[in-house]
């Protein structure tokens, strides 16, 4: 399981980058468990037809690395 919080500047910007991954997630028919209070994420990946962690987990936490917010 790889797991991460991303914190934005607004619950605005957390809802822009919800629905980046949210798109990315359907190109790739791979989606996250995931938590948002306010302007922050909470993002779970896993694959529980393998129980655990698989290629597409790496990808797409790439992907969310990638367009998260930085400090």
């Amino acid at each position: 399981m790889l797991s991460g919080l991303c914190k934005n500047h607004s619950s605005k910007e957390a809802f822009g980058f919800m629905s980046r991954v949210a798109l990315q997630a359907e190109k790739m028919n791979h989606h996250p468990e995931w938590f948002n209070v306010y302007n922050k994420v909470q993002i779970t990946l896993t694959t529980h037809d393998c129980g655990g962690l698989s290629k597409r987990d790496v990808k797409m936490a790439t992907f969310i690395d990638k367009i998260a917010p930085s400090d």
